[in-house]
């Protein structure tokens, strides 16, 4: 048997056929369309006369465009193979309407009535995530609002597309803040009948709706489960779900993340260690902190552009390795987000040695950079601790795997499924601990 498994991204729909062992039996990635923005646009809010440039909304279509697509070069790869369910994560806060008008996570909204609205949130005590968004979306689009029956999440949209039904996927009741409660919505005037009511991941949103079924090729039969936040969803991908555990989510950002069993949030301030992001973990009782570094793969990214726009990313990582005279520009980048990471890493070792936790020497690394086996070397030489890859280097899939299977009944927890589905590959050995 085999789960089909599938993380709206940014800019395209990765997806993979995962069997009960963690075998990833086969891949499709299909990119969306890109987005540009309305430069005529403009928009006064009930703000005052703070102008803004209106992005233009993407389109929920694509992503069910993508999913069609991709399902069906997964079924022409793998004919024989039957699918027995199919679980969906995605990047967030990303709003949509049940009209598909999507107002993307990335969407940008201008200084001024960003300003406004956080000066809203601060004077009720309030400090979300979506709040801000949802707060956006009904201002600069109130035509858009007022007429959709639900406001919905990336993943959420797709799961309603196929199953019909609405819910809101929260990784775990800690997150509650950072999402909303009823109190919260009646302050900034949030209606809350437009918000799906909570569920927690692995929950079945029902089968596929018959139409559905007919476009995609697969039984009507097949249940959908419920991913998540695609954050959730790679801790879940890589096993960061035990405490010392450690994992770096590397892409265009990158963001090195620990597990631990209980909040370090005093000693970080006591020892008053800076840059360092407390969250509940998606397994009650636990806890992720994590370091950001919001462009460490978009800073390497223009500069390959500009010196060797030709080269592959690994092509370009070994011809500044073994011919620095290539691009000294290059070869101190890479050095310098190497001693990022390891500055990061150090840092969550002294979090780890306070909360007396024992870190892992080996960190779990997904996302594009775990693709690049010469980067991942040459970090672990900087950084002085291993890296090791799974599998698969999309950890959002397996995540969804985990979930699927839990849904689906073949596991007892999210963990143990973790604990099955999530296989090393590959370690990257540090010459220097």
């Amino acid at each position: 048997m085999s789960v089909l498994c599938a993380d709206i991204g940014t800019s395209s729909l990765k997806t993979a056929l995962v069997n009960i062992q963690g075998q990833v039996l086969c891949q499709a990635r299909v990119s969306f369309p890109k987005t540009e923005f309305n430069q005529e646009g403009l928009c006064t809010s009930d703000f005052g006369d703070n102008p803004c440039c209106l992005p233009q909304l993407f389109s929920g279509d694509h992503w069910f465009s993508a999913l069609q697509e991709a399902t069906r070069r997964l079924c022409h790869e793998k004919p024989e193979e039957p699918i027995e369910g199919i679980c969906i994560s995605g990047n967030g806060p990303t709003l949509a309407t049940t009209a598909g008008e999507v107002f993307l996570w990335n969407h940008s909204v201008a200084p001024a009535i960003l300003e406004e609205i956080q000066k809203e949130l601060a004077s009720h005590g309030l400090f979300s995530i979506f709040l801000p968004r949802l707060l956006a979306f009904k201002r600069l689009f109130p035509v858009e609002w007022n007429k959709t029956e639900k406001i919905i999440s990336g993943p959420e949209y797709l799961i309603w597309r196929l199953t019909g039904s609405f819910l809101t996927i929260l990784p775990e009741k800690r997150f509650i803040p950072a999402y909303w409660n009823q109190d919260s919505l009646e302050k900034l005037g949030i209606e809350g009948s437009k918000l799906p009511d909570f569920v927690e991941p692995a929950t079945s949103a029902g089968t596929l709706l018959p139409e559905i079924a007919d476009k995609l090729g697969l039984a009507s039969t097949t249940p959908v489960f419920c991913g998540g936040p695609d954050f959730t969803v790679a801790l879940i991908g890589t096993n960061t779900l035990e405490p010392g555990k450690i994992c770096d989510r590397a892409g265009s950002s990158e963001g090195i993340n620990l597990c631990l069993d209980k909040n370090p949030s005093e000693v970080i301030q006591k020892a008053g260690i800076q840059g360092i992001r407390v969250l509940p973990s998606v397994i009650p009782g636990l806890f992720n902190a994590s370091v950001l570094l919001p462009d460490s793969g978009t800073r390497f990214s223009k500069l390959k552009k500009a010196v060797a726009s030709h080269l592959s990313y690994q092509d370009f990582v070994a011809a500044l390795l073994q011919n620095p005279p290539l691009s000294q520009a290059g070869l101190q980048l890479m050095e310098e987000l190497a001693e990022e990471v390891k500055l990061a890493y150090e840092k969550l070792s002294t979090i780890a040695t306070l909360t007396g936790t024992k870190i892992d020497s080996t960190i779990c690394t997904t996302g594009g950079q775990a693709k690049n086996p010469l980067w991942l070397q040459y970090k672990s030489q900087i950084v002085g601790a291993d890296f090791s890859i799974t599998a698969c280097a999309d950890a959002e899939l397996v995540g969804n795997a985990v979930l699927a299977y839990c849904g689906l009944g073949k596991f007892n927890s999210i963990q143990e499924g973790a604990r099955t589905l999530v296989q090393i590959h590959k370690v990257f050995e540090s010459p220097v601990k």
